[in-house]
């Protein structure tokens, strides 16, 4: 476990390995209760930390249930709100929210530019709406100050060309596999190659346990999107 300050009420909490993280955004105001935002909470945040009365979660992915009340997002829009003195711009699609602090220069770009784990389709998802987060981020990490991008899973980074890499390789990841499956599906060929498929789609950089999860959870959706 560890505990970043970021800047004065922005902290970055640690854990595990690969490392997950989580954004806690603090809005402390003379005569005012506290009230906080957390970004990708861990699963029991609300009984771990002593957190304060008015507290939200936000999630850069599909929402869980963790206790707390969520921030609500609109698919397709962009929202501007403030915690505190931090300004946040939440750029929300189907099954993600991207979050950029402009001010700061930190974008938490949830499955997406990770250096450990693969990015995730959403449920029902072809893969379209996450290749257009992709070009979001891209936008975002080339037009503006990047002091650091923070992945949901891996390492964050304060280096543009190194987030630019690991975008590209989400991208050509999810090109590979819309491309493969299609084909399999329109040759009536995917449950005979389904093995095949998942061994070579799978990157060399890739291959660990929770990696291959992820890798057999997009397949399948990308395949029940594809004949639906």
């Amino acid at each position: 476990m560890k505990i970043s300050q970021l800047y004065d009420q922005l902290e970055m909490y640690s854990e595990g390995d690969p490392p997950s993280h989580s954004l806690f955004v603090l809005a402390r105001l003379l005569g005012t209760p506290d009230r906080l935002l957390i970004i990708d909470p861990p699963e029991d945040a609300a009984t771990r930390f002593d957190v304060a009365e008015e507290t939200a979660a936000l999630f850069t992915s599909a929402a869980r249930d963790v206790g707390l009340p969520l921030v609500q997002t609109q698919p397709g829009g962009i929202a501007h709100i403030n915690v505190g003195r931090h300004l946040l711009d939440i750029y929300s699609q189907q099954h993600a929210n991207l979050i950029c602090f402009p001010a700061m220069g930190i974008i938490c770009g949830g499955s997406f530019g990770s250096d450990l784990a693969l990015p995730e389709l959403g449920e029902e998802s072809n893969g379209e709406e996450e290749i257009e987060s992709l070009r979001v981020l891209a936008r975002l990490v080339k037009g503006r100050r990047l002091q650091l991008y923070i992945p949901r899973t891996g390492s964050v980074s304060s280096d543009k060309v190194e987030v630019m890499g690991r975008l590209a390789a989400d991208v050509s990841y999810f090109h590979g596999l819309r491309r493969t499956v299609s084909q399999a599906v329109a040759e009536n060929k995917f449950w005979s190659q389904s093995e095949q498929i998942t061994e070579t789609l799978l990157p060399e950089n890739r291959r660990t346990p929770a990696a291959l999860t992820t890798h057999r959870q997009n397949i399948e959706r990308l395949y029940n999107a594809t004949i639906a």
